[in-house]
């Protein structure tokens, strides 16, 4: 797992245990069956040398939160810090001397503060369900910055979910009028050089291919965005598509002109051949 600095939180283990955590714990689980469930869930990472100490960090710091910190817990807790056994784990993976300095001081504190129980526990937050912005099957337009036309293509549509998720397909229409609805029966996803990082006979390799422009977009943050999306028809969208499992790429709405913008005003060092029709893409191969 990732690690982008010497904080508690910075790194994924803390990411991933702690949404997981306060998920259950805003459903009204009991932290000690949250502790549980996560702990037979994750043997993983507790088994794994460089990720078992993140682990039972992020799970000391989000059971104090909740003002019921196991002693178990925070005596394990207590182990790792004052042993240096992650400061170790540190040094084996080339962490230089400011870091280790500094990771030293974080896990100092954080031990310091956990061993005084919290005054009040964190309060169980009410989960919010959405609904996305667009349809399934929605044909968008949106303007560049020079007022040409692009379209963009709704594959899915979540309801009543956390997230209210749209998936979009960016399509390879640019024209100077509003496109119809005849464009988008013809047209194809528009593809971007993106870099592919492999790991193969223990040597990272990388190459760069043709990526299809299809991401999941929040409905939480439409309102913020800048660019004014207008649908202009529907298409009949066979598949079923799931945020769980399929195109597991995310982005913010105002990235599709943003990025055009970008791709067109250098188009000889940016053009990448790939296809992708929407029609491969809306519907079932038995179709």
């Amino acid at each position: 797992m990732g690690t982008w600095g010497t904080g508690i939180s910075s790194n994924d283990v803390y990411e991933d245990i702690n949404y997981q955590f306060f998920d259950l714990y805003n459903q009204g689980t009991h932290v000690a069956e949250i502790t549980e469930k996560l702990i037979k869930d994750h043997k993983d990472l507790i088994e794994s040398p460089k990720d078992k100490n993140n682990f039972w960090i992020t799970i000391a710091k989000a059971q104090w939160e909740c003002k019921a910190l196991d002693s178990k817990v925070l005596n394990r807790v207590q182990t790792i810090i004052e042993s240096e056994s992650d400061i170790k784990i540190w040094k084996e993976l080339g962490a230089n001397q400011s870091d280790l300095k500094k990771r030293r001081k974080v896990l100092n504190t954080f031990l310091l503060k956990i061993q005084t129980p919290k005054k009040t526990a964190k309060k169980r937050v009410k989960k919010k369900f959405r609904d996305s912005i667009f349809e399934k099957g929605d044909c968008l337009v949106f303007k560049l910055s020079n007022g040409d036309y692009c379209g963009a293509f709704v594959l899915e549509s979540e309801k009543g979910t956390e997230f209210g998720l749209n998936l979009i397909v960016t399509t390879n229409i640019k024209l100077t009028n509003k496109p119809t609805i005849e464009a988008f029966e013809n047209a194809s996803a528009h593809f971007s050089m993106e870099e592919k990082i492999t790991f193969k006979n223990n040597e990272l390799s990388s190459r760069y291919a043709p990526v299809p422009q299809i991401h999941w977009y929040h409905s939480q943050f439409y309102k913020k965005a800048d660019t004014e999306f207008e649908v202009i028809g529907q298409l009949k969208v066979s598949k079923t598509f799931d945020s769980s499992k399929d195109y597991q790429r995310f982005s913010n709405w105002d990235n599709m002109p943003l990025y055009l913008d970008s791709y067109y005003s250098n188009l000889e060092k940016n053009k990448c051949k790939g296809n992708l029709t929407l029609k491969k893409l809306r519907k079932n191969s038995w179709f």
